[in-house]
């Protein structure tokens, strides 16, 4: 259950997002400098961090065309390129918010179906800093890896005015959609109970554990803390790459009948069970000849928090060392329904 449930939460994050060397398994060789600077890990508190205004940033930079290009030289990888190929280094990103959100390409437009499969999955600080620890990387790893499963859901691009006042029209990812339809595929129809917040720069869940008869919830708040995108150049024709770096907030949740009225509920968030910094940078491709079909290559990162109330939790990110102890790859293909 726990391999599941950070599972789900990783792909929430992705979604509220829009998530070389050979595939490798963190046992031998590259679980050996991740000793260095491991022991354990599980439970991080939050450090707050203030929401950033959509309208103190500028979105012209930020727009994805459609325009055919043609390369006139080799390409050179991008910021993000660059950041993806890493397999050894993995130091937080440093952008920032750049953007107010994601403006994907016009042809994105629409609702797609997504197939996506775990193509590597790394414990770069080690099984002991894994959640779940080597149990969990090992069912992880043989399950989603080398079983090959496959996670398949819906994903929607919708128009939207820019943020500032604008009255231009943008391509933007319908995140409560997308986190949705996700947590239906890996978990159930009725994962999701509620979503009371769905912005670029905050999102928030309810989540139902399946089989829990006590009504408790799973309360998720991703707070966007960095955002790039990379719009196309001669050198990188039919090419999109993006990146966003969120802070996500776990937390237990009560519902509790109260008041003049017996019908009516009251939700209690008790604090943080778990509070990660999660990166993912996605690379789409698409095909000039081929308009209902996009490729994207998607690396999550995900990093600890250090603690400001915990002695070991705050031991436990020193140990880290700045490096993510959770790192993994997706190919995804969209397909337009």
């Amino acid at each position: 259950m726990i391999r599941r449930w950070c599972t789900l939460l990783l792909l929430i994050a992705k979604a509220s997002c829009y998530g070389g060397a050979p595939h490798r398994r963190d046992d031998g060789s590259s679980s050996r400098t991740g000793r260095r600077s491991a022991l354990s890990r599980l439970i991080v508190e939050t450090v707050s961090m203030p929401i950033v205004t959509s309208a103190l940033l500028h979105p012209s930079h930020c727009f994805a065309s459609d325009d055919v290009i043609v390369a006139t030289e080799p390409p050179l990888p991008s910021l993000l390129e660059s950041r993806y190929q890493q397999h050894d280094d993995y130091p937080p990103p440093t952008y920032g918010m750049e953007c107010p959100d994601i403006y994907y390409p016009p042809s994105f437009l629409g609702t797609w179906r997504a197939i996506s499969k775990t193509i590597d999955v790394q414990a770069p600080c080690g099984y002991d800093l894994f959640t779940g620890g080597k149990e969990a990387f090992d069912a992880t790893y043989a399950t989603e890896v080398e079983g090959g499963k496959v996670l398949e859901y819906s994903a929607r691009f919708i128009s939207s005015t820019l943020a500032g006042g604008s009255e231009e029209i943008a391509i933007v990812a319908d995140r409560e959609y997308n986190a949705r339809e996700i947590a239906k595929a890996a978990m159930g129809t009725f994962s999701v109970v509620d979503t009371p917040i769905a912005t670029p720069n905050r999102y928030t869940c309810l989540l139902a554990p399946p089989g829990n008869d006590t009504g408790d919830l799973i309360s998720v708040d991703i707070l966007a803390i960095g955002r790039r995108a990379e719009p196309k150049s001669p050198l990188r024709q039919n090419k999109f790459v993006c990146a966003e770096y969120v802070r996500q907030i776990v937390s237990r949740a009560k519902q509790r009948r109260g008041g003049d009225n017996p019908n009516s509920l009251s939700l209690t968030v008790a604090a943080p069970l778990s509070v990660k910094e999660i990166e993912t940078i996605s690379i789409y491709s698409a095909d000039n000849d081929e308009k209902d079909r996009i490729t994207c290559q998607q690396r999550t990162a995900t990093y600890l928090v250090p603690s400001q109330t915990d002695p070991i939790a705050f031991k436990k990110w020193q140990l880290s060392g700045g490096r993510p102890v959770d790192v993994r790859r997706y190919d995804v293909i969209y397909t337009r329904i």
